[in-house]
């Protein structure tokens, strides 16, 4: 959900955050879990956020041209290709040596903790009193580093916008750039099944993906809605990477909101569902939820949004290969700073969370 101003978040949240107009999000029951076998290299997703300005998070900025730059940091996969799952999620047998030394949690390789919880377009302060361990702002540039090093570990992402975003030349160019800067992770498209957002056809997405398959860095995959044009759009997507072992994603991106009332409900089971789905693909990937949230009835006061959360934390203990998340802030009742920078209720319990795992 990106190009949107905040005061217009409530219009067009239908179509931006993968939620129908008048009812929830398409959520398919559970999947089977994922086999293995899909050609792709082992190494963790990529997520992440900055930007914004001020002591509360910013909204989304608005969607302009490329900016290039971005960083990260992750955990560090060894030996190229994996050929199984870890515990966490490793992804599945692939090109041997592409992304060889990447990782992150929910990939197998390295031990001990990896970056887990982070936020979108958060400036330093939110993120600090958050205690994340990653963001992104949607933009290929960092906006607002932490000058002592801390507020998480920022990950680019390549937005699809029309131009240079759609360049296969300029695309290799940004991940070089990535890389040489020692960024470890990059996100895909954003939501490119969405008219307002990236609108990418499958078939482009799918030919510009050699231009991501750059051995220094792991790619996500575009993250769709959540609705079922977006499930459409990722199955064609998916299938095509898996009948063409030339092509890798090394991590699965999502976005998931709840939209009609109960869709936020206190186990987060709607949220689970999809996690399912995106562990039903094959491959065995690590899976980034980079936007969720609740909106429109699934949010009637913040106590509601608060025990969702709270459950959405017991769901990704269950879902070992649920390997990174960033919190939707800018809606009713998701705020997760107050004007002033102090924490809001749902803040508190955000801050509380276990920013690696």
């Amino acid at each position: 959900m990106l190009g949107l101003q905040k005061q217009s978040l409530w219009l067009v949240a239908a179509l931006s955050c993968g939620c129908g107009s008048t009812s929830s999000p398409a959520v398919p029951g559970a999947s089977s879990g994922a086999a293995a076998g899909l050609g792709s290299t082992g190494t963790g997703g990529a997520g992440s956020g900055a930007g914004g300005t001020g002591a509360t998070s910013g909204a989304p900025p608005s969607s302009g041209g490329a900016n290039t730059g971005g960083a990260n940091t992750g955990g560090a996969n060894t030996g190229g290709a994996n050929t199984g799952g870890s515990s966490n999620g490793g992804v599945g047998s692939g090109n041997a040596g592409a992304a060889g030394t990447q990782s992150t949690a929910g990939a197998s390789g390295e031990g001990g903790l990896q970056p887990f919880k982070g936020v979108a377009n958060s400036p330093c302060a939110a993120r600090g009193a958050l205690n994340v361990s990653w963001y992104y702002n949607w933009t290929q540039k960092e906006s607002d580093p932490c000058s002592d090093g801390t507020g998480g570990a920022f990950v680019p992402m390549i937005w699809g916008h029309a131009g240079a975003e759609q360049t296969a030349s300029s695309i290799q160019s940004s991940l070089s750039g990535f890389v040489s800067k020692g960024y470890r992770f990059v996100l895909g498209f954003n939501e490119p099944d969405n008219a307002t957002q990236a609108n990418i056809p499958v078939a482009t997405a799918v030919s510009l993906l050699p231009a991501f398959d750059n051995p220094g860095i792991a790619v996500g995959t575009p993250a769709t809605s959540a609705n079922a044009a977006g499930q459409t759009w990722f199955k064609d997507y998916m299938s095509q990477v898996a009948a063409n072992s030339s092509l890798r994603n090394d991590f699965i991106a999502i976005h998931w909101y709840g939209w009609n009332a109960g869709s936020c409900d206190a186990k987060a089971a709607q949220l689970e569902s999809y996690i399912k789905y995106a562990e039903g693909f094959s491959g065995n990937r690590p899976i980034w939820l980079t936007e969720w949230g609740c909106l429109n009835q699934s949010a009637p006061d913040s106590a509601t949004v608060v025990a969702f959360f709270k459950g959405a934390l017991a769901v990704f203990a269950k879902h070992a290969r649920l390997a990174r998340y960033a919190w939707y802030p800018w809606s009713t009742n998701l705020a997760l700073n107050n004007a002033d920078g102090s924490l809001t209720d749902l803040g508190k319990a955000y801050a509380a969370a276990p920013p690696t795992r």
